[in-house]
């Protein structure tokens, strides 16, 4: 197969691309961090200080869990004001009186979060009788997290505005949205005082769950672990002719959108370099673009993580959280493998085999050990699940000693490799080193914690409001009224409003507002709570790649220069199995709540996503006629969801007699790649 321009030939060594990753994936330190300036010096003094403290409380618990989000939003919304200062040009007029503004709003959101920790006990117990004092306080720490909010998103912004103002205006709302309405003092306390709503179950997530993971997260980017684990991911897919660097993608935006909790940040993140790197390699613009967008939103459903997700859904439903990560492994790895099938075949018509990359010399089992040697991160791995699953500990405990054994191992490799001379420097460099790229991971996890800690806070605003002026149980008796009570009617329009609630959201807002207003329903109906709430968690990350916002699409079209539309189509014929999972594994149960049958139910319907996916593409190391396309279609939907385990079984076997009679037929020679 050829491209038909042998101008495009190209030829990159192992070396040259893993120089490439290096470059956007690792920093260099040339500047001495006292010579940075105060306001730097200040993040990094808060930094150390909220890392610390997170690390305590995760070690202790000595606080009751409200009153430790209280604290946590306090640092926050302090580090958040502090590092908009940095933003600003303080030679400007207006620069200067915007850094003041910062710097007053870095000390005054302090305030009514101090008043309320000092008085927590006071407050609790006089519950429903409230000061003035006490009623001051909610008002600002409101205000406040609603200009931090303003800065953050937009869209959420308006969200929890029109919150607050439907608990006051009920009654002038129309039909299903009616209701008495709440005073203003009660719509005040219900999301402050009252350690809900907004200083509720949200934030102490945040504050706890959450926020350990993305300081794990933070070290592991800044000693490397992202260049790393790309550089063993590219070396293991190594061919003989070319690299698959679609296949490396997926691994990289599902490591990262894992850890990171948002679509549209890993598409941008790690799309900054998967999608030049495709381009490079012949990969048509708006496949790379839609690739990165479909493996942004996989991450999302990969444990342990799963981008907060799992955290989420262990606060709100039964399954404790490792029953959450054993049961959503399964749909994963059948997502990516599904996913992983799907690019293949639709590059394979398209990307040109003359782009070559010098194979590596080494055997598998050194290509193992080049990932092996990094043993900070195995072990640190290691150790997490063994907490996590193994023991079934709190997520913050398992992620404390995830954070010590990182640190701990990253330290006597850094001494390792002195000491044998893999590094030409002294020890006393190295440590500098070593102590440099913690502090710079804790401020990157810190940092990132900003943004999700204020999102999960105001949606609080939003949640309270919905819960206590009943619009959520009411929506959720409409939808089983309107559905009948037909369950495939129940699923296709929780599917529709889960997509259409989170369309311009991130995974977490997403996920909360169906999880809410959607989920309840399919219950209602007799729904597994578990199945019910996997259901809806696929569907509000579906809403990334879905016209005609799809936030992920605009960001890797964007990246990529392809046209939006065309780059959407491909998103969603190469994401098709996350339309289709939900309904899979709903059909399927074994695939979430783990048995003897688990393994048969897999390979089913993996084998069905395989069909449709070579129906949506037409190619299977060849071109299939066109009559046969709806053929494999209805050949893979039938696998999924014939509801007898013989018709399904033989289903698969004409699936397999179809692809083993085209893959033993040959290729046919296409001398122009094909545009899908």
């Amino acid at each position: 197969m050829a491209t038909g321009n042998d101008a495009d030939q190209d030829t990159r060594s192992l070396a040259d691309i893993e120089r490439t990753i290096d470059e956007k994936f690792r920093d260099s330190y040339s500047e001495q961090i006292w010579n940075k300036g105060p306001v730097e010096l200040l993040v990094y003094a808060i930094t150390v200080v909220f890392f610390l403290y997170h690390l305590w409380y995760a070690q202790t618990f000595q606080l009751p869990r409200a009153r430790h989000g209280i604290i946590h939003l306090a640092m926050v919304l302090s580090l958040w004001g502090i590092i908009q200062m940095l933003d600003e040009d303080w030679s400007a007029t207006t620069g200067k009186a915007k850094t003041v503004g910062y710097a007053l709003y870095s000390v005054i959101s302090v305030i009514p979060l101090y008043y309320i920790q000092s008085n927590y006990d006071q407050i609790r117990l006089t519950a429903g009788v409230y000061t003035d004092t006490a009623i001051i306080s909610g008002v600002l720490v409101i205000l406040l997290v609603l200009v931090a909010l303003a800065h953050v998103s937009r869209l959420i912004t308006g969200i929890a505005l029109v919150g607050l103002v439907y608990s006051y205006f009920g009654p002038l709302m129309p039909g299903l949205l009616s209701h008495r309405g709440l005073t203003v003092q009660r719509i005040i306390t219900m999301n402050t005082v009252e350690m809900e709503g907004l200083l509720g179950t949200l934030l102490q997530i945040s504050a706890t769950w959450v926020v350990i993971f993305l300081i794990l997260a933070g070290l592991m980017e800044k000693y490397g672990g992202m260049a790393t684990f790309i550089k063993g991911m590219t070396r293991l897919a190594a061919r003989r002719k070319y690299i698959e660097i679609g296949q490396v993608a997926v691994a990289a935006s599902m490591f990262m959108g894992s850890i990171n909790g948002s679509t549209a940040a890993n598409t941008a993140t790690t799309g900054a370099f998967t999608i030049p790197l495709m381009k490079e390699n012949g990969y048509r613009p708006k496949i790379a673009a839609a690739i990165e967008a479909v493996a942004s939103c996989g991450g999302q459903v990969l444990p342990p993580i799963m981008g907060a997700g799992a955290f989420l859904m262990a606060e709100l439903i039964d399954p404790n959280y490792s029953d959450i990560v054993i049961g959503a492994i399964a749909p994963a790895i059948l997502f990516f493998l599904t996913v992983s099938v799907a690019i293949s075949l639709s590059t394979s018509n398209s990307v040109s085999t003359t782009i070559t990359t010098e194979p590596d010399p080494r055997g598998l089992g050194k290509r193992l050990f080049d990932i092996v040697r990094h043993f900070e991160y195995i072990g640190m791995f290691a150790i997490l699940l063994w907490w996590l699953i193994g023991i079934g500990a709190d997520p913050m405990v398992a992620g404390f000693y995830a954070i010590v054994s990182l640190m701990g191992l990253r330290l006597v490799r850094v001494a390792f490799e002195v000491v044998t001379d893999a590094k030409e420097e002294d020890l006393a460099a190295a440590f500098k080193l070593f102590l440099r790229e913690s502090l710079e991971g804790m401020r990157r996890g810190a940092e990132a914690t900003l943004n999700i800690t204020i999102l999960l806070a105001s949606l609080g605003i939003v949640i309270r409001a919905l819960i206590v002026t009943g619009f959520a149980q009411q929506l959720s008796s409409y939808l089983v009224l309107l559905s009948g009570g037909v369950v495939v009617v129940m699923l296709f329009l929780a599917m529709l409003a889960a997509i259409a609630f989170g369309m311009g959201m991130s995974t977490t807002a997403a996920y909360m507002i169906v999880a809410v207003l959607v989920a309840p329903s399919l219950v209602q109906i007799g729904v597994q709570e578990f199945t019910a709430h996997m259901f809806v968690f696929y569907f509000a990350i579906v809403s990334n790649i879905t016209p005609p916002i799809a936030l992920s699409v605009i960001i890797g079209q964007g990246i990529a220069g392809s046209d939006f539309w065309e780059t959407a189509v491909e998103s969603l014929r190469i994401g098709f199995p996350m339309f289709l999972l939900p309904f899979a594994f709903f059909y399927n149960e074994a695939l979430l709540y783990p048995s003897p049958m688990t393994l048969v139910a897999f390979v089913i319907v993996f084998a069905g996503f395989v069909s449709v996916s070579i129906g949506l593409t037409g190619y299977i190391r060849q071109q299939i006629p066109t009559l046969l396309r709806p053929v494999f279609l209805l050949l893979g939907l039938g696998a999924i969801f014939v509801p007898t385990m013989i018709g399904q079984v033989l289903l698969v076997a004409a699936i397999v007699a179809a692809c083993g009679y085209f893959l033993r037929s040959g290729s046919v020679d296409v001398t122009t790649p094909a545009e899908g």
